[in-house]
């Protein structure tokens, strides 16, 4: 990928991650964010942006990083 195509990878998995986050936490504020279900959908979606940030932010780890 070129520079260009990397940064606007990068771009999209941030806006990602801030969509779900944002999602997650309209859901935790309405009135029935007590329910099961809404809880569940915005555990959800915090994992996704957990996901997201350890899978394309975060550096790799390596096997020399772990010995180290």
């Amino acid at each position: 990928m070129s520079p260009q195509e990397q940064a606007a990878f990068a771009a999209g998995i941030e806006t990602a991650r801030q969509m779900a986050l944002t999602a997650a936490v309209t859901l935790e504020i309405h009135d029935d964010a007590r329910e099961v279900r809404q809880q569940a959908a915005a555990a959800a979606l915090q994992g996704l942006a957990d996901g997201l940030q350890a899978a394309f932010r975060d550096p790799p780890m390596t096997i020399t990083s772990i010995t180290s």
